[in-house]
């Protein structure tokens, strides 16, 4: 504990807070970090005149959230989550307080936070299923708190790069400034920052070597070969970032090439349904992220990507016509 922030900024960087390398907050679980945070998030509400309460126990589901706050006729439970659990886990819970009518934040421990940039962070696969997303409309966000350096950290807007590397737009807000209603503002991550990561991204990944112990990058590259392909001779379409890209188990080169050699090569027109069968195993269920309202299909989102730059083209509301020759791709 007691690690220092530095601030980061200059001409090509937003400011922000960040820790020194290689460090992250110190101290999970139930003890002293996740006490103190929860002490603080309760008195910072309290002081806003904002009705709180500290675990409270709600007998009609037999749990006791780190707070609880009531806004005219609607009760919000915040846990703050320091510690692992299980993805399970949260979903019965979650469920548990949504069915009592309950509207749940879960906020986790910055030590759980990892930044790589200014505007890039990991995110395992389980903290993903933290993501929250209110509406449709309401852009991705997760949530975390430092304990130690009094930091509510904002991540909105993301997109993923890779399976756990996330794009976004971040915005740390020191605890004498937090106001409950930033949990529900909206920030949006310039294109043009994506844009450039993601063609930052894609370089490397066509110019590096696989580490042996990569078995799916491995076991992909080798089926790659077999249909004669090797990821530089792969059409620019291929490795596009989709906003919901965190519904599916396998990176985005891996999942968007099966639609293009299995169906897009064959095939002079499908549809959508075919796409979403061709990969069903590579897709997540929606209900490992009870935090979001709506999930979207990232396949039906590619798609209308590939319409979009006119490789395809709509035929009816749910199928397709590829406009490009398969010889040419």
């Amino acid at each position: 504990m007691g690690e220092k922030l530095i601030i980061k900024a200059g001409e090509k960087l937003i400011p922000h807070f960040a820790h020194r390398s290689n460090t992250t907050c110190s101290q999970g679980g139930e003890g002293a970090y996740h006490e103190k945070g929860k002490i603080d998030l309760y008195q910072r509400f309290r002081n806003q005149g904002i009705e709180v309460s500290l675990e409270q126990y709600l007998p009609e589901i037999k749990q006791r959230p780190d707070l609880l706050i009531q806004i005219e006729n609607r009760q919000i439970p915040i846990e703050y989550q320091c510690a692992n659990i299980t993805t399970s886990e949260l979903i019965k819970r979650t469920n548990a307080y949504r069915r009592s009518g309950y509207y749940p934040i879960w906020i986790l421990g910055a030590n759980r936070f990892q930044r790589l940039s200014s505007q890039t962070i990991k995110l395992t696969l389980n903290d993903q299923s933290y993501i929250h997303q209110f509406h449709s409309t309401f852009p991705l966000t997760i949530y975390f708190y430092c304990s130690t350096e009094r930091q509510f950290i904002l991540f909105q807007d993301f997109y993923f790069l890779t399976r756990t590397k996330a794009i976004g737009k971040l915005k740390a807000i020191p605890l004498a400034r937090l106001d409950f209603r930033l949990l529900f503002q909206r920030m949006y991550l310039d294109m043009s920052a994506l844009k450039s990561n993601w063609q930052y991204e894609r370089k490397k990944w066509r110019n590096r070597p696989v580490p042996m112990h990569h078995s799916k990058e491995t076991a992909w590259r080798k089926w790659l070969y077999l249909h004669q392909f090797t990821v530089q001779d792969l059409p620019s379409f291929i490795y596009l970032p989709v906003r919901s890209q965190f519904l599916m188990k396998s990176a985005p080169w891996i999942w968007q090439t099966r639609l293009f050699i299995d169906l897009m090569k064959k095939r002079s027109c499908f549809s959508l349904q075919e796409a979403v069968d061709l990969l069903q195993n590579h897709h997540l269920d929606p209900s490992q992220f009870p935090l979001i309202s709506s999930p979207s299909n990232p396949i039906e989102e590619y798609l209308q990507l590939l319409k979009r730059i006119g490789i395809l083209k709509a035929e009816t509301e749910d199928s397709y016509v590829v406009t490009i020759h398969s010889e040419k791709m």
